[in-house]
């Protein structure tokens, strides 16, 4: 349990570091937003970019860090788990709670270090001269994180089956 969170506090180092590194070079006014090519279509100032930055990734954080030392606590009616009256039976609670933790900590771990690579190459995309987000690094990036998306998904369906 303790790695996701490790991973995830060295990820959130590591987008500290990037913002230290890259916020002196980029303009005031950097491209935010990219359209299916790559061309920037929307901007916004250098310090509202980086306060999104931060801001998405303490949320994202909150699937690692918080979400863990909160979830024993909330009331089975506001778990949606596919048959939870069995999965989150008085017996069976804890030791599903405790897999929910670890899954959903590596979820969260795999959406910073999307967050986080996602930003670099705007941040790369900025400080171009054509301001491009370049081709196929974002796609491959979604691609991979899709897959992940749906291996996890099928991992989480294959742990809480229907009860014979």
């Amino acid at each position: 349990m303790k790695l996701p969170l490790y991973i995830a506090l060295f990820v959130f180092g590591v987008a500290i570091a990037q913002s230290i590194c890259f916020y002196r070079l980029l303009p005031d006014i950097v491209g935010s937003h990219f359209d299916i090519s790559g061309k920037v279509n929307g901007t916004t100032s250098k310090m509202g970019y980086f306060i999104v930055y931060f801001v998405s990734l303490a949320i994202t954080s909150s699937f690692t860090i918080l979400i863990p030392l909160i979830f024993k606590y909330v009331p089975t009616s506001m778990i949606n788990l596919p048959h939870k009256a069995y999965w989150l039976s008085d017996e069976r609670r804890e030791e599903s709670i405790r897999f929910l933790n670890v899954h959903l900590s590596w979820f969260g771990v795999a959406t910073m270090l999307l967050m986080v690579i996602i930003f670099h190459l705007t941040f790369l995309a900025n400080l171009s001269p054509i301001k491009n987000l370049s081709a196929p690094a974002p796609w491959a990036l979604l691609a991979t994180f899709v897959i992940f998306t749906i291996w996890w998904t099928v991992v989480l369906l294959k742990r809480f089956p229907k009860p014979s």
